[in-house]
């Protein structure tokens, strides 16, 4: 028995032959760094080692492959992979690289890869992390080499080609290559013809980045429109015409112009890119007003006859000056037709017309007045105080009362139709101009298409009528 187990032990320990097989010829064939053998041209070589064994086969241009063998009646067949070689280095040296996420070495590495796709990381602390892909075919030798920046590579393109402001500074027009910090960056795109875009961007620390924008093409609309004092709406927008909109979107828009003493119009404007115009015309706004009176008064709307007693006319401004005249009575007042339609004639007060500028202050029965202002007293005792003024008068009904500084003349500018009114070429507001208050002069009263000098004497009104002798 004792001899049979050495004799059985011996065995195990001789050479046996074992037939090993390959996908190329030429393979070395290794146990541990002593070379065994070298496949002939068919890929075959026969190996006399000791059983079990773990071999290496080593052939330039081919991943390394391990076979274990432990069967020496078996064939064993090994198909060795044609590799792919990669190398990457950087300034500076001593970046990590990760090979599809695992850690393979640091800069300068040089490794041999199965063919493939692969995404490859390299990060230095303190600089931007580098990704890239990269396809790897069979026996490729590539070398990359990366230059380590701190501050990431930034691409900004857009459609159509516009110009950049980041950080609300100009840089060019897109495409353009920039070098950004890290962190967030407001940028703000324009061209002519499309939506002006703002937005933040957030730049990350890899190296390269590309960042970009297309741009939704706008219409710009002009309307011109008449009465000159007109206002236009687009969009929430408001304007005085002539009005120019920038940065609308192409599509179906409301139009709404407006102006005092004018029917308002609304269109319905299909948008083009790039520029577009409209004209519009408004209609002025006819009212009725009703004056109720004594059938012998004479009335008189913004300084004109109208007629004698309970009268209708149709008048196209809103807020309009009525006087009435029945002997030696008087009486004046102001309605606007906006709110009332009607305004009635009472002789049985007296009225009193406050005048002055923005420094006149008035105080009538304990209330205080800013001219101008028309009030009305009944008959009796009543004390008026202008400023630091105060004078106490009987007053009578149908009779009219002015009070004014006398070192001021004051105008009363009346036309057909609602028109801008100018006074020495300063705008004074929208006719009827009512009691303005000015020096003493010869003035130069301007209303469009229309002037005319007016001699403006103190404390005394002067009427202007456009058209009007």
């Amino acid at each position: 028995m004792q001899k049979s187990l050495i004799l059985l032990l011996f065995v195990s320990q001789l050479c046996l032959a074992v037939t090993l097989m390959t996908n190329v010829p030429n393979v070395e064939v290794r146990l541990g760094s002593v070379l065994l053998a070298v496949t002939d041209r068919n890929g075959v070589a026969q190996i006399d080692v000791s059983l079990p064994a773990t071999l290496t086969l080593v052939k330039p241009g081919y991943l390394t492959r391990s076979v274990y063998l432990e069967d020496p009646e078996k064939t064993y067949f090994v198909a060795l992979i044609a590799s792919a070689n990669l190398q990457i280095s950087t300034t500076p040296d001593g970046a990590s690289v990760w090979i599809n996420r695992k850690l393979v070495g640091q800069t300068p590495l040089e490794v041999d890869l199965e063919p493939g796709e692969y995404e490859i990381v390299v990060y230095k602390e303190g600089f931007c992390r580098i990704n890239r892909s990269v396809s790897l075919q069979p026996h490729e030798r590539r070398k990359f080499h990366f230059e380590l920046f701190s501050t990431p590579a930034v691409r900004i393109t857009s459609k159509p080609s516009a110009k950049l402001w980041v950080d609300g500074t100009f840089v060019g027009e897109t495409p353009i290559d920039l070098r950004l910090t890290i962190g967030e960056h407001e940028v703000r795109l324009e061209a002519a013809d499309f939506l002006s875009l703002s937005q933040t961007i957030r730049v990350s620390d890899h190296d390269l980045q590309h960042f970009e924008f297309f741009l939704e093409p706008s219409a710009k609309l002009l309307v011109q429109a008449s009465p000159p004092h007109a206002v236009v709406e687009v969009e929430g927008l408001r304007q005085r015409q002539p009005a120019i909109f920038t940065d609308l979107p192409l599509k179906k828009s409301r139009v709404v112009v407006k102006a005092v003493g004018y029917e308002e119009k609304t269109i319905e404007l299909d948008l083009k890119q790039g520029q577009n115009f409209l004209f519009v015309s408004l209609e002025p706004m006819v009212l009725r007003l009703d004056v109720i009176a004594p059938k012998e008064a004479i009335i008189f709307v913004d300084g004109k006859s109208v007629g004698r007693g309970s009268t209708s006319v149709r008048l196209v401004q809103t807020v309009h000056l009525v006087e009435a005249r029945w002997g030696e009575k008087q009486w004046m007042g102001l309605v606007d037709l906006s709110k009332d339609r009607q305004i009635e004639v009472n002789f049985d007060v007296a009225t009193v017309l406050l005048l002055g500028d923005r420094n006149t202050l008035y105080t009538v029965e304990g209330i205080v007045y800013r001219p101008p202002s028309l009030i009305y007293l009944p008959e009796g005792f009543h004390t008026i105080r202008m400023n630091e003024k105060e004078r106490t008068l009987e007053f009578q009904a149908g009779r009219l009362y002015s009070f004014f500084p006398e070192e001021l003349g004051y105008l009363c500018i009346f036309s057909d139709s609602v028109e801008e009114c100018f006074v020495n070429s300063e705008f004074v507001g929208l006719s009827p101009v009512l009691f303005y208050p000015v020096k003493p002069s010869v003035l130069r009263v301007s209303v469009t298409g229309w002037e005319k000098d007016v001699i403006v004497e103190p404390a005394k009104v002067s009427y202007v009528r456009v058209g009007g002798d």
